[in-house]
């Protein structure tokens, strides 16, 4: 007859399943992440030409990265028993068990990366919002009805949605510089952990 196992035997398992699964959607984020930047984009250059096309299925894409950073974050959250101080010991005290300050960083690091996406998300609702009211402007101005206002009007919106595709741009490879950082703190957590 198999004894059963204690409570803290439960919690380890359960801390090394939240560490593979946070380790495998972290290689999901990143690659994920890759692939939101734009067809002429590297770390070295950002390019100067725009897709339109990109731009538009950046919505789409950005909401699915934006579940897999949560799940990613809900994982890396459990694995370090965040908000349970009473469950964590540091890997200075137990090298199989124990808690890395790396883990630690992980979460906050994810948890920056899931604002920026939540900001990027809100600045594009807000763009295709103001892009409706674009094309309803030019609805206007297609009427005999005075448009000296409504020109001017489509103008700034023009300009302006030419410079927010320019900061998209400009955020999201401010994130590629971050993953730099995250893809270090990632390689030390994988090179010391070793749960079997």
């Amino acid at each position: 007859m198999m004894t059963p196992l204690h409570h803290s035997d439960y919690t380890l398992k359960n801390r090394a399943f939240n560490c593979r699964m946070r380790n495998r959607y972290y290689e999901e984020v990143y690659y994920a992440f890759r692939s939101l930047l734009p067809a002429d984009s590297t770390a070295d250059s950002t390019g100067n030409d725009m897709d339109p096309a990109w731009f538009q299925n950046l919505s789409e894409q950005v909401r699915q990265y934006e579940r897999l950073i949560t799940k990613c974050l809900e994982y890396a959250q459990a694995a370090i028993f965040y908000g349970k101080a009473d469950y964590a010991t540091l890997y200075s005290k137990d090298k199989r068990w124990g808690i890395l300050q790396e883990e630690i960083f992980l979460v906050h690091f994810l948890q920056e990366l899931l604002s920026t996406i939540h900001y990027i998300i809100t600045r594009i609702d807000t763009d295709q919002m103001l892009q409706k009211w674009s094309t309803s402007i030019q609805d206007m101005k297609a009427k005999p009805v005075g448009n000296g206002f409504v020109s001017s009007i489509q103008e700034k919106l023009s300009a302006m949605s030419a410079a927010t595709i320019e900061e998209f741009k400009d955020l999201l490879k401010h994130v590629l510089d971050r993953f730099q950082i995250g893809n270090t703190l990632f390689g030390t957590v994988q090179e010391l952990q070793n749960f079997y």
